[in-house]
């Protein structure tokens, strides 16, 4: 099957005076200088369509004049950030990274852990002692670590963002640096897994308290008037109050934008003999979706900001690494989200909200009623189950026996959709849907649940506010746009995976790719720095 370029798109995407052609080439190295890697956090694919118009700065220049695939996917399951951000530049999945999630039950500490939480590192750039973060779950190379492994270290790999994961997991274990922003102080903070102490410039800019200087202030709209009611006003004294309503406004993506810029020059990124990488994810996206729904005004105007910082970003990385011929930047998303409940009631469509509490106790009292009592759900992921192993053995029942006890329970619950067991993916039994294969994808079976269950469209847990982790369209499909020297410019609609990055990537720069990549090289984006001429109409499937 041919790759189809829909041309027809292209006059939708960017402005009929600046229409992409296949055959526009702007000329760049055989190597760039300078990669620069975004994600935008929660940023559904429709974004990119919906708000277009409204778009005159940095999405509006790679949407005009970059590679864009109108089908591309977080292909696995659960859509949260830690998998969005360990696929995009190790081309693995949690199956193959060891990042199934935010968060996971560890069996053998009985707690809960996150994805990057590292008791043998100290946080840098707090007062106190305080355990620090790093990618040592990451249990396979990213293209920065192939990268610096090809170059003998000569390549410096930085990765950044407010959130600690968004910034480790796709810079990788070999990166020089990884930054994100405290949630209490407003402070960008590393750990001690990548140097044993802040560097002077990252002192100096927290001295600035950039953060702080939103207080008191209001968002308005863009176009609005300052006498119109804002979008949100922040409160004027510093403090956890502040800080979780600041984390949803665009003065937060502005905030690392310029941490971004400081970046660059301090590093001297773009500028060494060998590529250079910046991976960036912008945050406040994602905060602000929780909280409002992508119906709503705000998640509009942040998009249309968004737009703007991303040109900001652009212009930045193309003055550092002397031209945009020297400078290739991917765009793509973590995830995307669900409507709020309430607002798709409205419509007529289905879903709704759902009590965990009652949830579990549901599958509790089942297997109460099979096997007797006792604790036989020690935790939870997303929908998922981990069983007492030790109840189970005490019992001396088949742990195959108790698996199927729950998946047969939540199968009759009116908003369950499928139940996955570990020993049918042990076995490999369930591959016959994609939804299928992004379970199959999803699991690890030393991190995983027991029982993985894939809700109903639009059913969500929680009181308030809406979420992701689902394997549907809504959650799944994301931006992703190729930008600088060397990329032809047109819109592709065959479907691919955020997991063909990393190997494109890895391509373009003539170094292995990551250890776990299951993805495949895109050619449209890799063959015209190959000096290969038939890029459009190449394809892995002919």
């Amino acid at each position: 099957m041919k790759r189809l370029v829909a041309t027809t798109l292209i006059a939708f995407l960017a402005p009929a005076s600046q229409a992409a052609t296949t055959d526009a080439v702007v000329p760049g190295p055989h190597r760039p200088k300078l990669i620069i890697a975004i994600a935008v956090d929660q940023f559904r694919y429709d974004y990119t369509t919906r708000f277009r118009a409204r778009y005159n700065a940095g999405l509006s220049k790679m949407l005009s004049e970059g590679a864009i695939y109108t089908d591309a996917h977080q292909d696995h399951f659960p859509t949260v950030t830690a998998t969005g951000h360990a696929t995009y530049l190790s081309g693995s999945v949690p199956a193959t990274s060891g990042i199934i999630g935010n968060e996971w039950y560890d069996r053998k500490s009985g707690k809960v852990i996150t994805s990057v939480e590292d008791a043998e590192t100290r946080l840098l750039g707090v007062d106190g002692e305080k355990e620090g973060s790093s990618p040592h779950n990451l249990i396979v190379s990213t293209v920065g670590d192939e990268l610096k492994i090809a170059d003998r270290g000569a390549s410096r790999v930085i990765g950044i963002s407010m959130k600690d994961r968004a910034a480790i997991l796709p810079a990788g274990r070999m990166a020089d640096a990884a930054y994100w922003v405290d949630n209490l102080t407003g402070a960008v903070v590393s750990s001690t897994w990548y140097q044993p102490e802040l560097p002077e410039w990252v002192k100096q800019f927290n001295a600035q308290k950039t953060a702080l200087k939103s207080l008191g202030a209001s968002w308005h709209a863009v176009g609005d008037e300052p006498s119109s009611t804002p979008l949100m006003t922040l409160p004027a004294t510093p403090g956890k109050a502040y800080f979780s309503q600041w984390e949803e406004t665009p003065f937060a993506n502005e905030m690392l934008e310029e941490f971004a810029e400081r970046v660059m020059n301090n590093e001297k990124l773009g500028k060494h003999e060998q590529t250079d990488i910046l991976t960036i994810s912008f945050s406040a996206n994602d905060h602000l979706g929780h909280a409002v729904g992508p119906d709503a005004p705000e998640v509009e105007d942040m998009s249309v900001r968004t737009d703007r910082v991303i040109g900001k970003l652009l212009d930045a990385a193309v003055k550092q690494a002397g031209g945009r011929e020297n400078v290739l930047v991917i765009l793509t998303a973590d995830h995307g989200v669900a409507p709020v409940p309430e607002v798709n009631l409205k419509r007529k469509m289905p879903g709704g909200r759902l009590d965990k509490t009652v949830y579990i106790s549901t599958v509790e009292s089942a297997l109460e009623k099979k096997f007797g009592e006792g604790k036989w759900v020690i935790a939870t992921q997303e929908s998922g189950f981990y069983l007492n192993d030790e109840l189970i053995q005490s019992k001396k029942l088949k742990h195959s026996a108790v698996e199927d006890e729950v998946a047969t329970t939540v199968m009759t619950l009116p908003y369950v959709a499928s139940v996955y067991t570990r020993t049918q993916l042990l076995r490999h039994e369930a591959s016959q849907s994609q939804i299928d294969e992004y379970i199959a994808r999803a699991f690890y079976p030393q991190r995983g649940p027991d029982v993985l269950v894939v809700l109903k469209p639009y059913y969500l847990f929680g009181k308030e506010g809406t979420s992701h982790g689902s394997p549907y369209d809504y959650d799944s499909h994301v931006p992703l746009l190729f930008w600088g020297g060397g990329i032809r410019a047109g819109v592709y609609s065959e479907k691919v995976g955020i997991s063909d990055v990393a190997p494109t990537l890895a391509a373009i720069l003539q170094i292995q790719a990551p250890s776990g990549t299951v993805g495949h090289i895109l050619p449209e984006v890799a063959d015209p720095f190959l000096n290969k001429t038939q890029a459009k109409t190449n394809s892995r499937h002919q």
